[in-house]
């Protein structure tokens, strides 16, 4: 019997492996499904050279002739033109440092008109214009920002910059307002808003307090003609409609909030939404889940329940994914992640660096390029010779770690993990091919498989008698899948078992299998 399409479903933990289709995986590790069959996670490295302080959050800005990456430390900011050895230069406001977290994600941050905004709950939001690397302007606090205002979150839409939980200090009394979203007047091209002031009713400034449920205001994104607001215990739209109320409010779903400040991430079709519970896609009506019956339940029993709030999405537009970051129970900060493939709708699961603080997609700059001045075997690299990390019309992921003294890791690049070679497997156990009280004796396996790089990779079969009973394998056949394909075992039991592993420098992909099966009687 031969198996194929086995990355058209992925990895299923929230059902018993022996009701899973034929061609879904019950466990694996540092695997993704993509294009019909189930691979090994490509790795990471260090890029755009080495951090000047710890990163908690990185903003990707692009203008017509460079690409440049800012990151925020606890107390400072830097930018980087990015490069292998890239220059990273101090762009702190003049006045002071920040006073930003460093055991929970403070920062956000946008480009608004071509001026990127940085944000944390304790100071005034920031901006950097003009956008120049040659010799950098400061930070400043945002031109026209209400004295005494801060807020948690804020984002652009439309013409209108929009602050969500607020905090106002009047007299040296400061009064929070978690539910309340507070708008600018609309703003000139290329420009930020010229008034906060909801007073003067000759302006579009504004403020709407969702008080209808009591959780505090996460975020904010724009999606199409509309902005989604998501709370921590729900999820509500808003619509320009001009004066005299400027905009219109409605609700969503009062049955899911957001799980952090940065859980929403826009793909198509939507927005997907990392909730609480669920992880929900969000066309702006309504939300439906992606993870029932399939992944929900083991990554919420697994998130840390202290934590949680950590937690972020990332785009990773080359392989159609988004990574759900988080802290596996007993972390801080994110060093585990679920993997959803949105456009083939299947899981896969990967490690992460302990003390991942932050990951966004953005383009890479091109001195970190593959070359000929490289040195290794071409078959031990994962990306074409001469071809480019950098390319203007696609992004990639990167992530900031703040383990020792930072690092700014591109993702999805090489067969190992920040050079260290990664344990992955994917296993499937409680076949039992439709006919679970046939004992079956498999003789041969045979993979249709592929290899990059030079390692091995290791083939175990095994067997059990009972759905719920463990499962007992065979001793690990290595094999070198370039010139290797067939598995002679012979394992027998009413349920059957295969997993394949690696642990060296390599990279492979499992289009299918086939079993060479014996029925041995009913049992």
């Amino acid at each position: 019997m031969f198996i194929n399409n086995v990355g058209e479903i992925g990895i299923i933990h929230d059902r018993p492996a022996h009701s899973l289709p034929v061609n879904a995986w019950s466990g694996g590790q540092n695997v993704r499904c993509y294009e019909g069959g189930v691979e090994k996670f490509t790795g990471h490295r260090a890029a755009i050279g080495v951090p000047a302080v710890a990163p908690y959050f990185m903003l990707p800005v692009k203008t017509s002739s460079a690409a440049y990456w800012v990151y925020c430390g606890s107390a400072e900011v830097h930018v980087t033109q990015g490069g292998t050895g890239g220059t990273h230069k101090e762009i702190t406001r003049s006045s002071s440092n920040y006073s930003a977290s460093t055991s929970s994600q403070d920062w956000t941050g946008m480009v608004f008109g071509g001026i990127p905004i940085l944000n944390n709950s304790s100071d005034v939001p920031q901006m950097w214009t003009p956008v120049d690397f040659s010799t950098p302007q400061l930070l400043q606090d945002l031109s026209n920002w209400p004295s005494g205002v801060t807020c948690k979150a804020i984002a652009g839409f439309k013409q209108f910059m929009i602050s969500m939980d607020v905090s106002k200090t009047v007299s040296s009394v400061t009064t929070h307002y978690p539910r309340l979203i507070k708008w600018s007047h609309a703003s000139s091209h290329n420009a930020v808003p010229s008034s906060w002031d909801e007073t003067d009713a000759t302006l579009d400034a504004g403020e709407y307090e969702l008080a209808d449920t009591t959780g505090n205001v996460m975020s904010g994104h724009q999606l199409r003609d509309s902005f989604i607001i998501c709370k921590s215990d729900s999820i509500w739209g808003m619509n320009y409609i001009g004066p005299p109320f400027i905009f219109r409010f409605y609700e969503i779903t009062q049955q899911f909030g957001a799980l952090s400040r940065h859980s929403v991430i826009e793909v198509e079709g939507g927005l997907v939404v990392l909730a609480n519970g669920d992880l929900l896609m969000c066309d702006g009506q309504s939300v439906k889940s992606l993870m029932t019956q399939k992944m929900r339940r083991y990554l919420f029993d697994s998130i840390d329940a202290d934590n949680y709030g950590n937690s972020y999405l990332a785009l990773n537009q080359p392989k159609n994914e988004i990574w759900i970051c988080y802290p596996i129970s007993g972390a801080t900060w994110p060093n585990g992640a679920v993997v959803w493939n949105y456009k083939e709708n299947s899981f896969g699961v990967r490690d992460l660096p302990t003390d991942s603080t932050f990951a966004t997609h953005g383009v890479v700059n091109p001195s970190d390029a593959v070359d000929w001045t490289e040195s290794g075997d071409w078959d031990d690299d994962t990306e074409t010779w001469d071809s480019r990390v950098y390319n203007p019309s696609q992004t990639r992921l990167m992530l900031s770690n703040k383990g020792g003294s930072g690092k700014l890791y591109l993702m999805d690049t090489t067969h190992q993990f920040d050079s260290t070679n990664a344990i992955s497997y994917i296993e499937r156990t409680g076949l039992h091919l439709d006919k679970p009280n046939t004992v079956k004796l498999v003789k041969q396996v045979n993979l249709n498989m592929e290899r990059r790089g030079s390692g091995t990779v290791e083939v175990m079969v095994g067997s059990h008698n009972h759905p719920e009973e463990g499962v007992t394998w065979s001793a690990p056949i290595t094999i070198d899948p370039s010139s290797q394909s067939k598995v002679d075992c012979l394992v027998s039991g009413r349920y059957l078992a295969l997993r394949v592993q690696s642990s060296t420098n390599v990279g492979w992909r499992l289009h299918g299998y086939g079993l060479d099966i014996k029925e041995m009687g009913v049992n």
